[in-house]
């Protein structure tokens, strides 16, 4: 089985809503009560996050959950429902695929190229992938007849990040090239059978995220070949390690296998077990820029701080404050596919205005797979986590649920 079905993250226009690790960890084995240590949410709020959780397990719309929200260092409240497998319950550290949320990861690690001045995001991609210089525009012409064009302006490493190159990423010729490569060969051969595919439009004239963000898995090509390292290598040694994330990798380690759920399909309305309890997607070469890295709720947190404090977390600096601010900055302007939405480097972006018309970041985060949803809000400055073991298209009602529970319990707190 390939990692197909488990990084598809269909794009929905959802509502995305300094400690060590010894830090995260302490909070994560005495949560606080419902009466107080609740860091502004009122207990009965929180309380209705657990509920819709215990009644989606109750009803067999998940098998299991984990969820935290957190503010700076401090988690603020964890909760889990059903089981990691028969007779286990489900555990507040439990390694779960983030899917596509895994694309904030990727960024990074080219923003560091970036910053490193290994890439730059003007470069073209045909720099590291020459086939991407033979690249064609397939468009229909007025008598519906498929035309080539030559691209007006080369696919950039900026296009890549902002899925504005205009690659083929849905089809049936993309999931044939989809099918051949991923979890069997590696992600600069998806790439290079990407740009043999028409471009379904010029560079920097469209977003399209299509159904796995396949952008990023050419990126992940990039950064393998501009660092002469695996994705899977240059990213435990440049954002896993430098951070203290012992519980994110891209295949769970030998030792850990207590910390991966089972995970189910849904089939005929029922839930079925897709893989037993502990077992991993199968390693392989193929280590997927769009969404393969899998983390627990506390390591998330630990990532994402990087977000809220200018680049800086557990007093590592990983990223200029500079460099941040871009990630969180709107990539698309007119491209944007929604007022209020958009996207920067790595996820999306939620914005909500004042009466003065002032624009305020709200949310920096993705969905994933149909069963992870992640964000950072600068804002309250919260790190919201959401995820449960069921292969997509999971259950995207359910994420927005959790969202817009954390949204009102922000407003009434």
């Amino acid at each position: 089985m390939t990692r197909r079905t488990q990084i598809v993250g269909l794009l929905l226009a959802i509502s995305l809503a300094s400690a060590s690790w010894s830090e995260a960890r302490a909070q994560d084995a005495s949560p606080p009560d419902s009466a107080h240590s609740t860091g502004g949410f009122r207990a009965d709020d929180l309380a209705a996050i657990q509920q819709m959780m215990d009644a989606a397990v109750r009803d067999g719309r998940i098998p299991s959950a984990v969820a935290m929200l957190a503010r700076d260092s401090v988690i603020l409240w964890m909760g889990t429902a059903g089981e990691m497998g028969p007779g286990h319950p489900m555990r507040r550290d439990a390694i779960i695929p983030l899917a596509s949320v895994g694309k904030m990861y990727t960024a990074v690690a080219a923003m560091l190229l970036v910053e490193r001045g290994v890439i730059a995001l003007e470069d073209p991609v045909s720099k590291y992938i020459p086939e991407f210089a033979q690249v064609v525009v397939g468009v229909t012409d007025e008598s519906g007849h498929a035309v080539m064009q030559t691209p007006r302006e080369a696919i950039t490493v900026h296009h890549l990040l902002t899925h504005t190159g205009g690659l083929t990423v849905t089809g049936d010729d993309f999931w044939a090239a989809w099918d051949t490569h991923s979890g069997r060969t590696t992600t600069t051969h998806l790439a290079r059978a990407l740009a043999a595919l028409p471009l379904q439009a010029q560079p920097g004239t469209a977003f399209a995220y299509g159904q796995t963000g396949a952008s990023y898995e050419v990126l992940g090509a990039v950064i393998e070949i501009a660092s002469s390292q695996t994705l899977e290598a240059f990213m435990q040694e440049n954002i896993f390690d430098p951070l203290g994330l012992r519980d994110t990798h891209f295949y769970l380690p030998e030792g850990k296998a207590e910390r991966m759920p089972s995970f189910f399909r849904r089939v005929d309305g029922a839930l079925a077990r897709e893989r037993p309890y502990g077992v991993d997607f199968p390693r392989s070469t193929f280590f997927h820029g769009g969404g393969g890295v899998e983390a627990s709720p506390q390591d998330f947190l630990m990532f994402a701080r990087i977000f809220l404090d200018g680049g800086s977390s557990g007093g590592v600096r990983l990223l200029e404050p500079e460099t941040i601010d871009r990630m969180m900055t709107d990539q698309l302007g007119d491209l944007a596919p929604r007022a209020g939405w958009s996207w920067g480097y790595g996820a999306a972006l939620q914005f909500s205005d004042d009466a003065a018309g002032s624009r305020t970041l709200r949310q920096y985060g993705w969905i994933g797979g149909g069963y992870a949803i992640a964000w950072v809000d600068p804002v309250d400055r919260l790190v919201a986590y959401f995820a449960f073991p069921l292969m997509p298209p999971g259950d995207n009602q359910l994420l927005r649920e959790f969202a817009r529970l954390v949204e009102v319990a922000k407003a009434r707190g």
